[in-house]
């Protein structure tokens, strides 16, 4: 009797498929959702790939890709067949019109962008093809309202993925949150404070690659706005616990743990904004007798920003997108860490970013090691 209720089930062939879809409703969304309470890209864009042909083989790359990643012995070429599968389903879906249909080809584009992402060395080149698809949907649709919520997410999605690409390429962010995205934030809402930490990170980004006039005064407005966010924010912001560890040598990290997803990647977020800030500052004197105090004081700074972003990360691992923002942290300001076992640990974060999450850091360790390695001899001269 039960039986022919068990009849009608989604359209997978094979148990790869049902592996795949699996693997991203349980671990490739937490990239997506950590701004989110209602968890669109877990909850809702499973359900929509079940009629979205589009939209489920981009699930299926992806998850293809990131298990190729961190599981050597997956078949890297199922990615391959998954991918060029979406990208001949997505060309005719382009051609449709209504609202549904744009947020489902919205999400499969930004789940493709963090398949380039997964293909992209921190230190290598990002053609960035996806970003550009992202770009032109929230171009083309910044007027419609009211959005979808799985557009919203899939919105921010595409702004933080710009941060990446930003950081990549050292060019400035080619979109940025639209005015109703900024005016849908809740001033009650967590979630909301740590889409505000993302909205400045990408305005840090955009001073520091793109072009201004006073850039001193906008640097202070924004090191402000960075202050601001950290005196004004809601009590469940708050560390559970900030503890300093009473070995350095063997755990130079310090114990700081959050409560949830969304004020793990808030702090993560505005620390990464604070790092940018500190190194890119134009107030630097660049000649004279406070040249050289100016700048052991801000690599003093930048080292205790890069720090908090990768003791945030180690001490939250069920937030995995945590390291990956600690990896660009890293990115930018690695050169400056000092101590043979502070080094050890910022190699070993950047070690567990590809091996236990997939995204390839191995040519940044390399060039790390080199720049310390030619510090440590310089010195000894």
């Amino acid at each position: 009797m039960l039986g022919q209720f068990l009849d009608r089930r989604w359209p997978l062939k094979n148990t790869t498929e049902i592996l795949l879809l699996e693997h991203f409703t349980h671990n490739l969304s937490k990239f997506f959702d950590f701004c989110d309470q209602t968890r669109h890209f877990e909850i809702d864009v499973p359900r929509r790939a079940r009629s979205c042909q589009s939209l489920l083989d981009a699930i299926f790359a992806v998850s293809s890709r990131h298990l190729c990643m961190i599981k050597k012995d997956f078949d890297p070429y199922v990615a391959d067949f998954f991918y060029q599968r979406c990208l001949q389903n997505l060309i005719p879906d382009l051609d449709k019109e209504g609202s549904n249909c744009n947020d489902n080809l919205l999400a499969a584009t930004v789940i493709l962008r963090l398949l380039e992402e997964l293909n992209v060395s921190l230190a290598g080149s990002d053609q960035c093809h996806h970003s550009l698809g992202t770009q032109a949907f929230l171009r083309s649709q910044e007027a419609q309202v009211p959005s979808t919520g799985l557009h919203q997410a899939a919105a921010w999605a595409g702004i933080r993925q710009e941060i990446y690409a930003s950081l990549t390429m050292h060019r400035r962010p080619a979109i940025k949150a639209t005015s109703s995205m900024i005016k849908s934030l809740s001033s009650s809402d967590d979630c909301a404070w740590a889409n505000r930490a993302i909205d400045h990170c990408s305005k840090v980004l955009e001073f520091c690659f793109g072009e201004s006039g006073d850039g001193g005064l906008c640097h202070d407005a924004l090191l402000r706005n960075n202050m601001e966010w950290g005196t004004q924010r809601p009590e469940s912001y708050d560390p559970l616990c900030f503890l300093i560890p009473e070995d350095s040598t063997s755990c130079p990290f310090w114990d700081v743990r959050l409560h949830a997803d969304w004020h793990v990647m808030g702090w993560q977020y505005i620390s990464l904004a604070r790092l940018i800030l500190i190194i890119h500052d134009p107030n630097i004197p660049q000649a004279g007798i406070d040249r050289q105090s100016s700048w052991m004081r801000v690599n003093d700074q930048a080292r205790y920003a890069l720090k908090l972003l990768c003791s945030i990360a180690v001490s939250n691992p069920t937030t995995p997108a945590a390291i990956v923002v600690a990896c660009m942290g890293i990115k930018i300001g690695g050169n400056l860490v000092e101590g043979r076992e502070e080094q050890r640990a910022v190699l070993e974060v950047l070690t567990q970013t590809e091996e236990g999450h997939g995204w390839p850091t191995r040519t940044l360790r390399s060039n790390l090691k080199e720049v310390w390695t030619a510090r440590a001899s310089s010195k000894d001269r």
